[in-house]
């Protein structure tokens, strides 16, 4: 089966937050919320991105500039922002999403999602990290 179809069947099926394919293999998957799945793969082992294929259930700007760097090929999503799709298609990475919205917001649904701030901020995937890091450890 072709990476992008495994990712997003195991995605589906298996009611998954992130999938993570290259050549036919599951290398990673989770059910955790938010970015987390993403930011936890990319710094436990970023090379596991180059050249896979992912699903994920929501992709803005902090994810697209993961998966960019990290050096996927393909991407299924949920949902995208505009930010993101533009981002990952100037990147040559090819995009499937079932709904593109402007910008992704919180949970509350009532402001910007603390991500895509951290993300509009963050010049490098490092600064990325070290801005969700420092999220993560003030909760």
């Amino acid at each position: 089966m072709e990476d992008l179809k495994l990712a997003k069947s195991q995605l589906l099926k298996n009611d998954l937050n992130f999938v993570l394919v290259r050549d036919s293999q599951i290398l990673a998957q989770s059910k955790g919320r938010g970015i987390s799945p993403i930011h936890e793969t990319y710094k436990k082992d970023k090379g596991l991105f180059k050249a896979a294929s992912v699903a994920d259930r929501v992709i803005g700007k902090a994810a697209a500039m993961f998966l960019i760097a990290g050096g996927i090929t393909k991407l299924y999503t949920d949902l995208i922002s505009d930010i993101a799709v533009e981002l990952l298609q100037d990147a040559g990475i090819q995009v499937e999403f079932k709904k593109r919205v402007p910008v992704i917001l919180n949970q509350a649904g009532d402001d910007l999602c603390p991500m895509e701030k951290i993300a509009s901020k963050a010049k490098s995937v490092e600064e990325l990290i070290r801005g969700i890091d420092e999220f993560f450890r003030s909760k």
